[in-house]
This record gives structure tokens, C-alpha cells and sequence, in this order.
């Protein structure tokens, strides 16, 4: 049961609820929760549909499953690494063996599923709290994206752009990915313009050579549209376009410049975050049968889940009675009843 030699996880599980952790350390064993939320949105599970059965048997009804947990061992669990200086200066490596929470792998499934029976070109809000670890649900779904595949054999997405302005979400990113992918080149990060090349030319180089995720700042980001309104070859493309809401705001010059690029009047604040850059270019461009969007936020304006947020009934316009709401949920309530 040592730490890496043997057992990947270890789950704690009772009638009701589910805890895991991926090393054992005695007492100081530190167990996260793996557990669906209740019925009214907060920790634990909802009921167990009849007596013969416990409120955990999804447990091994959906993750014990071969193809689950194939799955998990293949595209979700990896190590990851930091680097940390101790008391005496000396550096020391933390290793760390990241598996899934239950809400992080639902959300990858979820969207992979969709995405492949959908195709390109759709919306999807993912509300997930802070606290969900949404940069690594992010850092799946996009290696997850760029290896899908449609019917035919051809990649679903030339290119996944990630946005962000978490300098620790590329390390992650990049860090997560060539776990999976062993290969240099798969993710590029476009955060800088360098002595050569403005970052609009270093995204459409990129771009043309297909690069499978890269990573922008909320700066870099409107330079996607300047490339596929330039490039024809580019624009021909499908790409997905996975938002982390920002952490930081660009303000005053930025934004104004931003506004002039998306030619959108929606931007009316002096700082624009990537939730509303995402609305803005959502808006100020027809809709793109070619680009997914994929926006990652945990608390979403009116204005995001009316651009990104789904009608309970397709059928139907969105109403009062029928309004618009997140792809997928993982509450405040429940992050905060987990602790």
C-alpha cells in the first residue's frame, strides 16, 4: 500500500458517503470527498432509490466499471510535481498523485460525451465553486478535446485555445498534458510578444501548424478572431475555446483596445475579465458553427448563462419558466459543506 508502489487510491467507503485519498499517512491521512451532493445541492448523497441498495452504489455501478476505470488510469490519474524550498533553503519535490473527484470526473465525461454526439460549434457553462480544482478539470478537458475523434477519423478540433491569466494553470497545464502525451510541442503557451513575432503572429503560426492546446492570455485572445479573419486556411478550422475565469482584470488602455478589436460595445466597464471578454466575443461574432465554447466559472453573470447557459427544454425559447442554466454544477454550497 506504499505511495506509488502499489494501491493508486484508497477509498473510505460507508452506506452514505464516499472519501479518497491517494496516500496514507496515519493520522494525518488527509481523505477528500468523492461524493454526487444532495438532493438539495449540498454535501453528501441523495437517498438510495430502494432498500436493496446503499446511496454509494454508484461507486461501483459507474467508476468500478472496466471502461470507467480504464479510463481514469489512462486520461485522469498523474503525478504532479512542485518543487519547494524548506526551511533551510534546500529544494525539495513534492509529488503529489492527483486523482479525480467525483464532480471533476463527471464534468470531463460529460463534456467529451457531448461534445463527440454534438460536434463542433456549441456552448457549454460549467459552474463549478472555488475550491472545485477546476484547473485540473480544465487541464483534462482540453488533452481530453484534442484527442477526440469524429466518426470518420479525423480530429474533432484543429486547435484547443485555452484562456487564462493563471501563470500556475500553464505549468499545470503543460505539466498534466505531457503525462499523457510524453511529446514536447503539444501545448504552447502565447503569453508574450518576442523579439520577432507580435503574439497575433505567434498564435496564427500556431494555428497553422495545429498545435493541439494553446494557451493565451485575455490580452492574446481576440488576436484568435484577427487570425481566422486574415488567414482563410484558418478559418476553415474547428477549434475549442475553453474560458477560466480570470483571476486578474485588464483595465483601462486594454480594455478600451479590446473593445476596439471585438468591435462590441459590450464591454463597458474599465476592467474586462475573461468571463466578460468570452460574452463580448461571444456576442460581437455571428454564431460559429466551427468553435466550441467551453467556460469555466463559478458564478456566472446573467449575461454568461444567458449566452452559455442551456434552456431545461430545447424545444421551447428560453422563458422565465424555462431559463437558461449551467452544463454542469458543482455548487458553492456543496465546496463549502465539503470544507
Amino acid at each position: 500500500l506504499t505511495f506509488k508502489r502499489g494501491a493508486l487510491v484508497h477509498f473510505a467507503v460507508s452506506q452514505d458517503e464516499v472519501a479518497m485519498t491517494t496516500q496514507l499517512a496515519g493520522k494525518d491521512t488527509f481523505f477528500l470527498p468523492f461524493n454526487l451532493g444532495s438532493l438539495d445541492g449540498g454535501a453528501g448523497n441523495p437517498p438510495a432509490p430502494d432498500d436493496s441498495q446503499y446511496a454509494t452504489g454508484y461507486l461501483w455501478q459507474r467508476l468500478f466499471q472496466p471502461d470507467a476505470w480504464l479510463k481514469v488510469l489512462g486520461r485522469f490519474l498523474h503525478l504532479q510535481k512542485s518543487v519547494k524550498e524548506d526551511a533551510d533553503g534546500k529544494r525539495v519535490t513534492k509529488e503529489t498523485l492527483i486523482f479525480p473527484r467525483y464532480h471533476q470526473w463527471e464534468v470531463v465525461n460529460k463534456l467529451i460525451e457531448t461534445t463527440r454526439a454534438e460536434g463542433p460549434g456549441k456552448r457549454y457553462l460549467i459552474q463549478h465553486s472555488a475550491g472545485s480544482g477546476k484547473s485540473n478539470s480544465i487541464a483534462w478537458t482540453a488533452h481530453q478535446l484534442a484527442s477526440l475523434y469524429d466518426a470518420e477519423g479525423q480530429r474533432l478540433f484543429n486547435s484547443v485555445i485555452v484562456i487564462t491569466d493563471r501563470t500556475v494553470l500553464d505549468k499545470q497545464l503543460q505539466d498534466t498534458i505531457y503525462q499523457f502525451e510524453h511529446a514536447q510541442g503539444v501545448v504552447k503557451c502565447i503569453t508574450r510578444d518576442t523579439g520577432s513575432q507580435s503574439k497575433s503572429e505567434q498564435l496564427a503560426e500556431a494555428l497553422a501548424e495545429q498545435t493541439r492546446i494553446i494557451i493565451v492570455t485575455i490580452q492574446t485572445f481576440p488576436a484568435l478572431f484577427d487570425a481566422l479573419d486574415k488567414y482563410p486556411k484558418l478559418a476553415s478550422g474547428r477549434y475549442a475555446v475553453i474560458a477560466d475565469e480570470a483571476h486578474s482584470s485588464q483595465t483601462g488602455s486594454s480594455a478600451s483596445k479590446l473593445k476596439q478589436i471585438l468591435g462590441s460595445d459590450a464591454l463597458d466597464a474599465e476592467e474586462v475579465s475573461a468571463e466578460e471578454l468570452l460574452d463580448a466575443a461571444v456576442q460581437a461574432r455571428q454564431p460559429n458553427e466551427r468553435i466550441s465554447y467551453y467556460a469555466f466559472t463559478a458564478t456566472p453573470k446573467a449575461k454568461t448563462l444567458e449566452l452559455f447557459g442551456r434552456a431545461p427544454d430545447s424545444t421551447v425559447p428560453p422563458s422565465a419558466d424555462n431559463k437558461p442554466e449551467a452544463f454542469h454544477l458543482y455548487s458553492m454550497r456543496q465546496a463549502i459543506e465539503e470544507g
